[in-house]
């Protein structure tokens, strides 16, 4: 009985353990040695998956911290938006028209609506079976939300460039504009003239329908408000970061500013719907936040210009290009 381990020792140059696994039978045929090399090729294989989820998990959670991120300093940016405006008297010459047009059109829509429409939509809400003090209370909401919507529309049609003039005049002072004129060989790109009339009437096209088809939703109280902002507020920082997106990484096609966008949704949505919130309120939206939301704006594209500055310090500029296909 001993002469067969001697043999086994010798063969191998050690002695086996107790602890390894012993095959029987011959070299070829046994079930335990031809077993022994799947468990060794699948545990790195397990490894390596159980990893990469780590990963996935860690980069996820990475993503969700930068938009939450983005999301509390794009709102923090429509408070100092109030700030800056307050500090710049030069500014305030400029919400004078605004302030007149929306003022005439405040007062006659709020006697129009509130004469003709405040009962008619009361009993619509009376035909949910509400209580009666909740449908007048509903009903007033509507009448207030329907006028400030009237304004909002009036100063997308006649005063969008008042907010562009704005938010040029604070990057400028900041040397934005000039920092970007360096970097671009002495001038500041410039979106062309046809295409700046398209994607004024792009966002035109785009924004009203679905300010007009998402107006239901404000007949849900506080909830119904919220979503209306949210959904709408995203595309109004877009329009008013379009301009500026031409000049910091010539984005000139929709395409490739969506792309941007996409990738900085949280601070466009946020900034964007607690913009289009202040300018709800009756009679200082329009007239107040209307320009504040521009210098807001404006801070929000300073911190764009950083991000990318941090990023190519060597002024290197990426290509401003959708992914492949999405063109």
């Amino acid at each position: 009985q001993d002469r067969p381990a001697e043999r086994h020792t010798a063969s191998n140059g050690r002695r086996p353990s107790a602890m390894e696994p012993q095959s029987f039978g011959h070299h070829g045929g046994g079930g335990g040695s031809a077993r022994q090399p799947d468990m060794a090729v699948r545990s790195p294989a397990v490894h390596g998956e159980e990893d990469g989820s780590r990963g996935m998990s860690s980069t996820d959670e990475d993503e969700t911290d930068n938009d939450e991120a983005e999301a509390v300093y794009a709102l923090y940016y429509t408070v100092r938006g109030m700030a800056t405006f307050l500090k710049r008297p030069h500014l305030w010459v400029k919400v004078i028209c605004p302030m007149l047009v929306t003022l005439v059109s405040t007062i006659v829509s709020l006697s129009v609506l509130f004469g003709m429409g405040l009962r008619p939509q009361a009993h619509l809400f009376e035909m949910l079976h509400w209580p009666g003090w909740i449908c007048w209370m509903m009903a007033v909401i509507c009448v207030l939300v329907e006028v400030s919507l009237i304004n909002l529309i009036i100063l997308l049609v006649l005063f969008g460039c008042v907010q562009s003039q704005i938010m040029r005049s604070v990057l400028e002072e900041k040397g934005i504009l000039a920092e970007l004129a360096r970097e671009n060989g002495g001038e500041v790109m410039e979106q062309y003239c046809y295409k700046d009339v398209s994607h004024s009437i792009g966002f035109l096209l785009l924004r009203l329908p679905l300010l007009i088809l998402t107006l239901p939703l404000n007949a849900i109280p506080v909830v119904g408000q919220i979503a209306w902002v949210l959904l709408n507020g995203w595309i109004y920082a877009w329009e008013l970061e379009s301009e500026f997106l031409v000049m910091l990484d010539r984005r000139f096609k929709c395409s490739h500013q969506f792309w941007f966008v996409k990738g900085h949704f949280g601070a466009f949505a946020t900034f964007g719907a607690a913009a289009m919130g202040l300018e709800l309120i009756p009679f200082v939206g329009p007239w107040v936040f209307f320009a504040t939301n521009a210098c807001g704006a404006a801070l929000l594209a300073e911190r764009f210009y950083l991000e990318k500055k941090s990023q190519h310090p060597n002024n290197e500029q990426p290509p401003a290009t959708a992914p492949d296909g999405q063109e």
